[in-house]
Parts: structure tokens; sequence; C-alpha cells
């Protein structure tokens, strides 16, 4: 047995309570302590008691967001003395979030972790610098930037001479607010990479296009009158689009109206604003330049308490409102989108990851004119009230996302060349889909919370659903060469439809649905789509037979 393993006490399955537990040769190193946006109590917490049988050594902090700090002070509970590695910006921003994490907590009447807990945690933070190996517990460990928020960091381990890379949560796209992920200039080998899989079945559309078409909608609704909610992540989110809407109101792309930061973005944005040296070269070039403040310049203004946010709902002035939760969970979002939602001349822009349970989803997927369940005024001590709101204003998505999709995650993990893979961070279609890309070449791992995985390439591999041998398969090929196939594009599902003759050699393509990769208007890959528990149940069934190793190409 491998003397390296993997243990995912929350955030394997899932996105949310992000906790991984690495058990290494000279000791238990800790990566992460989240919480899930939406639960309350210890439905919020990873699998903690799992530590009592595997006490770590050291623990790493790689950003600060809600689900992966908001447990901290339970595992410091457990253990007073143990040092939080992270970055200088992750640490400060990190006192922030906890503190508000205890705000909300409180108020719902289940607090995760006392004042004095949460004091004693931000004690145990221990800053170090990007690109600096620690290796005072017998293991060593290096922070590589991972672009998607200030301070964010991806670990390369090693231990007893092997090496394993966990990547965090990471972006492989420049922001204004924060650079892409640091990748090695060669192919570098490593054991095993563990990665995070959030938009694993997703190509996401260029982020320069999606901005365009953001400014745009966003200048419709203004210019018609209307007022525009954007819920947003607190961290990293709403300071990028401060930006971005700064920036086109200075170039005449929007008209410049009043921008309300309100919630968590306030003291997040302030921090920010501190933290200027630590931000993108280009933004803090900018900021020299023009003699103003980055982000509280302009029409940017804080809502400052509850009287100033009731005059801002009670006002028809058009504006822009930037509001923590970004999934609409909590926080001051919901006070707008319940104002504001009825009415049709108003729009609410998604710019994040929404959760399968979140009420951001269900708002997404409603047609308009329909109800979403949403925090009522109140909130409820026990975190339960909720009451629908009409929805008829205009709702959209844009993918202005803080994670890498499919395509730079693959890119990522062949920079470091592994035997292993283990995915987490994603729900059951993301891991599954991008398990499929993976494990033609990789032994991958879909680990679930609790389940010990050994960090070692086991040599096992599928082969592709495509697994006739060459010889026969090319002959197939020749002899298919000439078969007339019809094809049709059904304009109102947008699905491209294709009659296969019944003399096709069924070979050549197993039963089930299929999707088409266009890449510049050339199919660039087919790949079998499975869906339904007893396919995915299939695909299990035949990852657990040895003879297909030997269909690897």
């Amino acid at each position: 047995m491998s003397d390296l393993h993997f243990l995912g006490l929350g955030g394997t399955d899932e996105v949310g309570a992000s906790s991984y537990l690495y058990r290494l040769a000279e000791g238990n190193l800790l990566i992460d302590a989240g919480a899930r946006p939406g639960s309350i109590g210890d439905a919020a917490l990873p699998q903690i008691g799992l530590l009592a049988e595997h006490p770590p050594a050291a623990m790493i902090l790689t950003h600060a967001h809600l689900d992966h700090v908001g447990a901290l002070p339970v595992v410091i509970r457990r253990f007073p003395k143990l040092n939080i590695y992270c970055t200088e910006a992750t640490a400060r921003i990190a006192t922030l979030v906890l503190g508000d994490t205890l705000k909300v907590t409180t108020m719902q009447g289940q607090p995760l972790f006392s004042a004095g807990e949460m004091k004693r945690t931000l004690e145990r933070l221990r800053p170090v610098p990007y690109f600096t190996r620690v290796s005072d517990h017998g293991f060593a460990f290096t922070l590589f930037p991972s672009g998607h928020l200030l301070g964010a960091a991806s670990v390369l381990m090693e231990s007893g001479g092997r090496a394993v890379f966990h990547t965090g949560d990471v972006s492989n796209i420049s922001t204004p607010v924060v650079d892409a992920a640091w990748l090695p200039a060669a192919v570098t080998p490593v054991d095993a990479v563990v990665s995070e899989s959030t938009y694993g079945d997703t190509l996401l559309p260029s982020r320069k296009e999606q901005v365009r078409a953001f400014v745009t909608a966003i200048g419709e609704t203004l210019h018609g009158g209307g007022r525009v909610l954007i819920p947003s992540f607190a961290l990293g989110r709403a300071q990028e689009i401060t930006q971005i809407l700064q920036t086109a109101m200075m170039s005449g792309l929007l008209p410049s109206v009043p921008i309300h930061l309100d919630g968590l973005t306030r003291g997040i944005t302030e921090a920010y604003e501190d933290m200027l040296p630590l931000l993108p070269e280009a933004l803090q070039n900018r900021s020299k330049v023009s003699k103003q403040r980055p982000f509280l310049t302009g029409t940017v203004n804080l809502v400052k308490d509850k009287r100033e946010r009731d005059g801002i709902l009670a006002s028809e002035r058009p504006a822009v409102v930037i509001a923590s939760s970004g999934m609409l969970h909590a926080g001051a979002s919901p006070q707008y989108a319940r104002a504001w939602l009825p009415h049709a001349e108003n729009a609410l822009f998604v710019v994040g990851y929404q959760d399968a349970e979140s009420p951001g989803r269900r708002l997404l997927e409603l047609q308009q004119g329909g109800e979403v369940m949403l925090p009522a005024q109140n909130g409820g001590k026990d975190g339960g009230g909720f009451e629908p709101v009409s929805a008829y204003s205009r709702v959209e998505r844009f993918y202005l996302s803080a994670h890498a999709d499919r395509g730079g995650l693959l890119g990522m993990i062949a920079r470091y060349a592994p035997g292993k893979v283990i995915l987490t961070h994603g729900e059951l279609r993301a891991r599954s889909n991008m398990a499929g890309y993976l494990n033609s070449k990789h032994d991958v791992g879909l680990p679930t919370a609790g389940e010990l995985v050994p960090l070692k390439d086991s040599g096992k591999r599928r082969g592709s659903f495509m697994n006739t041998a060459p010889k026969k398969l090319e002959a197939m090929k020749e002899r298919h060469a000439r078969t007339t196939v019809k094809v049709r594009y059904d304009a109102e599902t947008h699905e491209v439809r294709i009659a296969l003759p019944d003399t096709l050699d069924g070979a050549l393509f197993g039963e089930g649905d299929y999707t088409l990769e266009v890449l510049r208007g050339k199919t660039s890959r087919v790949k079998l789509r499975e869906h339904d528990a007893e396919a995915l149940e299939g695909q299990r069934q035949a990852d657990a037979e040895p003879e297909l190793a030997e269909n690897t190409p």
C-alpha cells in the first residue's frame, strides 16, 4: 500500500464544505475547512470528526472563500496548536469572511463558533509568500498562484521522494483584479494531481464577449429606466464587476449612474483598497496615473445601513446594486431581489456559480412571471424563513466565472503529467464528464466524502467508447466511407440530429445520446453523453472490469 493517501472530508462530490486531508509519509496535511453556503449548524460542516483518527501535523488554507474557510475555527477548537499556512492576502481576507460568518450564523441561532474561537484561529495563521518551499514538518510544500481570487493558491506537496499537486480553486484567465494561475513553463511530472472540477462539463464562452454582452444588457436596462441587481460573491467578483462598470462608464458605454455596494461587498472592497500592492500590476499602475482609488471612486457608493438601503429600494432612479450573497442564499441581495424582481423594467444578472439547491439556480430555471422562493424579510431565526416572489424582471446569466472550464483544467493537468488524477469540488455530471476525457491516459478517482484513496497510479485505464482494435476500426471506416448519413438541425431545440443508416456497424457507436464539440466551424470531437443513474452505474461497473485496461490506446 502507498504511503500517500487522500481523504476528502467535504467538497469531493459537491461544491461546498471543501476540506481535504493528505496522509503523507511524514505526517498528515489538512487543506481547507469550509462551510456549505445555505446550510446551517452541523449540516454546514465537513466531516471534521474523521480528523480524530488522522490528526493533522499542519494545515494550508488555499483561499478565503466561505466554502474553504468557514469551518476553520471548528478545526482549531479540536487542534488549538495547529499552524495554518496561507498567503498574506488570504490571511487578511479570512478575518472579514470569518467575522461575517459568525454574524450570519449567530443571527440564524446556530453559530458555528464563538468570537473567542475565531480570534484564536486568526492567531494560528502563518502567512508565507508564493514560490517559497516550506519543510518544517518533514514533508514539504510550496504555494503557487492559482488565479481565482486575490491570494488564492495551488499546493505542490513533496513526501518520500514523491510529489502531489493540489489545484485548489483555479482560473487560467486574468481579470482586472487577479492574474491567471501560474503554470510551469515546461511539463513538470508529478505522481498525482487532485483537481477541482466545478466546470468539468463546460466549455465557457469567451470572457471578452461575455463582458461585452454583460455591459450591453446593463445599458439596455438603465436606458429603459430600470434598476440592475447583481447578486455577487463579495470576494473578488464584486471588485471585478466594479472595475468593469467603472471602465464602461468612463468610456461612455454606460450612463453614469450610482453603483451601490451592499452586504459583505463593502468591507471586502475596502480591504482590497488597502491591499493595492498585492493586486495586478496593471491596476496598480492605473491608480498611480489617475491618482484615484482603484474601487471607491466615481459613482461607487458603500451602503452604510438599513436606512440607506431602504432609500435605494424606494427610489425609482436607475442604478446598479452589487450585493452579497451571490447565490441569493442570505445577506443583502435577497432584499433587493424581493423588491425589484416583480417589475419588468428591472433586471437581475447572475455572474457566478449557482449550486444545485440555491435560490439563484431556481431563478435561472424559471419562466418569466414564475415565482422563486427567497429568504424572507426577517430571515427567520431557524434560517428557514422563505417567501415566494414573482419574477417579471429580466433575468439572465453571464459567465464571469473565477473557475477554469474543462479545457483549462485539462490543460493544467497535462502540464503536470500525473499518473493518478482525483477529481473534487464538482457535481456528479461535471466530475463524470471530465473523467471521461482523462481516464484513457490517467488512473482517475472520483471519491466520495470519507473515502480514503491511495495517491498511487494503479495502472488502470479505460479506453475511449470506440475501443475497437485499430486494424478492425480502419476496415470499418473504409467500408462505411461512402455511407449516406442524414443530418437535420432543429431550430426550436437547437439540436443537431444525425440519422445513422441501419447498415452501419454497431461496434462504432454505442447506444445513447452523443455530444458534438465544434471548434471554428469543424467538429473536433464526438462524445457519448450519459445522464441517467442507470448509465452512470454501467460506467462504474465498466471501471471495475480489469480487462478494459487491455484496450488502452
